[in-house]
């Protein structure tokens, strides 16, 4: 309500009419009066209204900013174009997205902001928006930002007109680099999944939630049937509870397990497997879910096993031929140290056969040697390994249990042996020929003291010489007072400590070329020569330095000479190029300081450890692997590289081999030696090479003699070449001349 204005008191005095004043005079003041008070209220009133505009207005001016707030900032750009294409208006987010000002941006042409490659698609774009009325258009479009960086755009448009004006349009612009990557990562994903491995994803429980095609090619189940079975659907329980036990341990520490596993088709096929699972959990809680891949390696165990076959299994007898004897006797050895049981070695020769193999041919030597092979294995018991070593000769073992005392274990022996002889004398029918052989059998134990393979074959191999000269077809124990060697090898092994202390050790080099006839390294190979004896070869004295523990010092020293050699190379603009490979053998590796002394080495004489490289044989797989390959791994981190030596003449998983960080594999001299006339050794040279291909490796032939060989080699895929042909181990100064003379041999054709 509004307040009566209080009235002016000389307002009032003046208005009061005089006394005895006229009628009209009093109407006058009193129209006055109320003149005024109406006009009071009018002007309150106009005042009122007037701060009701200015309130208005100031809610407008607010209203106003927040609109151009919202406008400036939106999360997109908005820009007005023209019917010319000048941009007439932006907001803050447009002019940001296209890495502008505003004020520069305005008055420009929208199409000087359009990517080159995308021009013609935005005036066609333009086109169509200005024909097509008030319908919005959308298009991607590749933008000029910030710094003439590109950026993908969704531009959503619409023509608009104004009274008075020529159609325009307004435009909407987004950056949708992010979605375009997702778009992509989403597409690899797809394809990722669509993988030749198989692939199963289950949730925490082992659920299965999502498989891909592979899986279903791989195991035979559809999606429809494995989704919402669980992950062990397809278990073929020839591991036991124990082994998934272990497996789910590492799994939940580690985060992920991978390995080898036997599963079963739906069917019913049991398989070898490859299985990697991995754990999917959020900032370490509990796993979400797990992921795991699958590869079918039935081939490849396939390809193993003729491998193994070929390269450990004499292929007349099929039984184990010296390479596998020897492995399993090392085991044997080792057994026999930690039960601190006896084992016995016999070694076996027919006696006469010869005479037989001459006079009756080859083909009915051969099967006499099967039907004493089947012989053989029916004389002895479950569990003792009956081998062919050559020949006519064979080797039985029978591993560490016979009896803690040498005298038990030397009559159970001799049981066994008297069977086989017993079995030998029996005539043979060949053909229709009767024919008879007997056997002379040289045993010895082994068990309560150290000794090498090497050694105990060389002991039984006396023993049954002993036993020829008794009369044959009988059996002899080995005599230690009988073997000189022995004392030999004690002779070695003083005089191998006075040369490492006086110098009389020399390094020689071998080369190693490429099919291009380019020498690409050499080997270090240790001479030693003897006051007395001359030069002696590694062969002469190696093996007695690992039995004598002589191999650290003797491995030390190969390998400061191999660096201090690389030291005077690295300068020389041949030979600063080449690889130098170093022998190792296991129990090197096998020494905890093993990777820290020869850093130490590498650095002292400053050579580039890329330059250096170990040759292995396969006895590093005998002792703890994972060790060994943590240590390769080490030194191959500083760029030291690592051949296989010999391969094929040991008995090494092929499962470890794929595991050993290794950069070249060389082909024992033995299986290149006969490869062109031998389809035996042939096989195992192209499988060694194939092998090697597949794992990525540089495979090298040693031992290579003839052109011949060469062009075989280099046909089957092989990529260096060490042997006679190319050049002997020589002095420094000879490689240096070889070096940079004319290639021994030119280069050959390789497919």
């Amino acid at each position: 309500m509004n307040k009566s204005p209080t009235p002016n008191p000389a307002r009032s005095e003046l208005a009061q009419p005089a006394t005895g004043a006229p009628a009209e005079t009093v109407n006058t003041a009193h129209l006055v009066d109320q003149l005024t008070l109406d006009l009071q209220v009018h002007q309150i009133e106009l005042e009122m209204q007037n701060e009701a505009l200015r309130l208005t207005q100031l809610e407008l001016t607010a209203s106003r900013d927040r609109y151009v707030d919202l406008y400036d900032h939106a999360p997109v750009g908005y820009l007005s174009l023209g019917v010319d294409g000048l941009i007439v208006e932006a907001n803050l987010t447009g002019a940001a997205l296209l890495g502008i000002e505003r004020s520069r941006l305005v008055g420009g042409r929208f199409v000087h902001r359009v990517a080159k490659l995308d021009e013609q698609r935005w005036h066609r774009y333009a086109v169509a928006l200005a024909r097509d009325g008030g319908e919005t258009h959308r298009i991607e479009l590749q933008m000029t930002g910030a710094g003439g960086v590109s950026f993908h755009a969704r531009i959503d448009g619409m023509r608009v007109a104004a009274a008075g004006q020529r159609p325009a349009m307004r435009i909407t612009l987004i950056n949708i680099d992010e979605h375009k990557r997702a778009e992509a990562e989403l597409r690899l994903a797809a394809v990722a999944f669509e993988t030749q491995e198989g692939i199963m994803i289950t949730d925490a429980q082992g659920v299965i939630e999502r498989v891909n095609a592979a899986f279903t090619r791989i195991t035979g189940y559809s999606a429809q049937e494995a989704i919402g079975q669980r992950g062990d659907l397809m278990n073929s329980g020839l591991q036991d509870a124990a082994f998934y036990e272990v497996m789910w341990a590492h799994l939940k520490t580690k985060g992920r397990w991978q390995g080898e596993v036997w599963n079963r088709r739906k069917s019913g096929e049991v398989y070898p497997q490859w299985l990697a699972i991995t754990e999917v959990s959020c900032d370490g809680e509990a796993p979400l879910r797990y992921v795991g891949t699958m590869v079918d390696i039935t081939e490849r165990k396939a390809r193993e096993e003729e491998i193994a076959q070929l390269a450990f299994y004499d292929p007349l007898t099929d039984l184990p031929n010296r390479r596998l004897m020897k492995d399993r006797l090392q085991q044997a050895l080792v057994a026999g140290g930690r039960s601190k049981r006896e084992g016995a070695l016999m070694f076996i020769d027919l006696d006469r056969f010869k005479e037989i193999n001459d006079t009756l041919g080859h083909d009915k030597g051969d099967q006499l040697l099967q039907r004493a092979a089947l012989r053989l294995v029916a004389c002895v018991r479950e569990g003792d390994t009956v081998a062919r070593i050559g020949g006519d000769e064979f080797v039985v073992m029978l591993p560490p249990g016979l009896s803690e005392s040498p005298e038990e274990s030397a009559v159970l022996a001799e049981a066994i042996a008297d069977k086989i002889l017993t079995s030998m004398r029996e005539p043979y029918v060949v053909d229709g020929l009767v024919l008879h052989v007997s056997a002379s059998i040289g045993i010895t134990l082994f068990g309560d003291q150290p000794t090498s393979v090497e050694e105990l074959l060389k002991r039984a191999d006396l023993a049954m010489y002993q036993a020829k000269g008794a009369g044959r077809d009988t059996l002899r124990f080995f005599d230690a007072a009988a073997q000189d060697s022995l004392r030999a090898r004690s002779l070695i092994e003083a005089d191998l400590r006075v040369a490492l202390a006086q110098g009389q050790l020399i390094m020689n080099y071998q080369p190693v070329f490429n099919v291009a006839g380019k020498m690409i390294g050499a080997e270090a190979l240790v001479r030693w020569q003897h006051p007395q004896r001359g030069l002696l070869l590694p062969d002469d004295f190696v093996g007695v330095a690992e039995d004598s523990g002589l191999i650290f010092p003797l491995g030390q020293w190969a390998l400061d000479a191999a660096c201090a050699q690389l030291a005077l190379w690295r300068d020389d603009a041949v030979l600063g190029q080449l690889n130098l490979a170093v022998n190792v053998c296991a129990m090197q590796l096998l020494d905890h300081d093993f990777v820290a002394q020869v850093l130490a080495v590498v650095q002292r004489h400053g050579v580039n450890p890329a330059r250096l490289k170990f040759e292995l044989t396969e006895s590093v797989l005998l002792h703890d692997v994972d060790d060994t390959i943590a240590k390769m791994r080490e030194l191959k981190s500083h760029g030291v590289g690592f051949s296989l030596d010999d391969f094929g003449t040991g008995y090494s998983s092929l499962a470890y081999l794929k595991r050993l960080p290794l950069d070249q594999l060389k082909i024992d001299r033995s299986f290149v030696r006969d490869m062109l006339n031998k389809p035996h050794d042939a096989a195992i040279v192209r499988t060694i090479v194939e092998l090697g291909v597949s794992l990525g490796l540089t495979v090298v032939a040693e031992g290579v003699e003839t052109r011949s060989q060469c062009e075989v080699l280099a046909h089957l895929g092989c990529q260096g070449f060490q042997g006679r042909l190319f050049g002997m181990p020589m002095s420094p100064d000879e490689l240096r001349v070889l070096a940079n003379s004319e290639p021994p041999v030119k280069a050959f054709p390789q497919d």
